[in-house]
């Protein structure tokens, strides 16, 4: 959710990338890697969100079991 509250008002959906319903819908049904990884399609249609968005779902990352956590790592390097 940290991430998620960090995302500008103004983030593209779409259904490649990032949708603010599906996310919602994940953390309800509390599926947090499905959240997780919806939030990191956001990059498909967005330009990079914040330093800190990456930061966060790094952490995330490392709560559960490192996944996805060589991605998010190279993409807060690269901003």
């Amino acid at each position: 959710m940290a991430a998620f509250e960090l995302l500008p008002s103004n983030t593209i959906e779409s259904d490649n990338g990032y949708r603010k319903g599906d996310f919602l819908d994940y953390i309800n049904a509390n599926e947090l890697l499905l959240a997780m990884e919806e939030l990191d399609g956001v990059i498909e249609d967005n330009p990079s969100p914040s330093k800190e968005f990456w930061v966060r779902l790094i952490s995330a990352s490392k709560l559960m079991g490192n996944k996805h956590l060589v991605k998010y790592e190279s993409i807060l390097n690269a901003t």
